[in-house]
């Protein structure tokens, strides 16, 4: 049974993650809700954005601090108490006055774990065995993004995409090492999500999955996206 829960490891919890859990019971985190309660919780901070300012501003971070140009990018993890230490400085706004990394890959691994996160999956878990079924059909994976998903899960899925798209020019790739497939690989669990508990079956379908991913990667037109925040 796949399960989202802390991370194994040896780690000791640093002190800023011990004041981030602790502060969680008095004050909404950004992180592990649904779209619609991230959504209303920036209402009033941000009251003219369309997609919630995690996921933007943490894109913007990772091409500011070079995420165009690094060498796995997605793909290799970024310090693991540096990104509990950034989630924390996002949910208590410290990131205002002071931005706690310029490490592109600590980003990174935040905006997968933002996605991976939330309490239903961008794409929902109705459309699930529809994605997989079509999951080589350029037009019917447009339908299912443009057509079937909530308009804030529509707008989610396709900012991510178009963000992802960025990284697909020759030279970027040549300086990544990451194409379409690599960036379809690590993001198809952020975006999808198997609502049972049957590992066989969360085998089998990682391969649709991901080729779900990356036809949107390919195909999807995200143009209208332009400039929408």
């Amino acid at each position: 049974m796949i399960e989202r829960g802390p991370k194994m490891g040896s780690e000791k919890p640093t002190e800023k993650t011990l004041c981030h859990v602790m502060q969680l019971p008095l004050k909404k985190s950004m992180f592990s809700v649904s779209l619609g309660e991230v959504m209303n919780l920036q209402l009033y901070s941000h009251p003219n954005h369309h997609l919630p300012w995690v996921l933007t501003l943490l894109a913007e971070k990772i091409i500011e601090f070079g995420g165009h140009t690094t060498l796995g990018i997605f793909r290799v993890p970024g310090d693991i108490d540096m990104v509990a230490a950034l989630k924390s400085s996002l949910d208590s706004g410290e990131h205002v006055s002071s931005f706690p990394t310029k490490d592109p890959c600590v980003c990174a691994s935040l905006f997968k774990e933002w996605l991976r996160e939330l309490y239903d999956p961008v794409i929902p878990h109705e459309q699930y065995e529809t994605c997989l079924a079509s999951c080589e059909n350029p037009n019917y994976c447009a339908t299912i993004i443009n057509d079937q998903l909530p308009n804030i899960n529509r707008l989610v899925v396709t900012y991510v995409i178009r963000f992802l798209q960025s990284f697909l020019t020759e030279e970027r790739k040549g300086a990544t090492r990451m194409n379409a497939d690599n960036l379809a690989m690590v993001f198809a669990p952020n975006l999808l999500r198997y609502s049972g508990t049957d590992l066989k079956v969360v085998m089998d379908n990682a391969e649709s999955e991901m080729k779900f991913v990356r036809t949107l990667i390919n195909h999807l037109d995200t143009s209208y996206m332009d400039g929408v925040v």
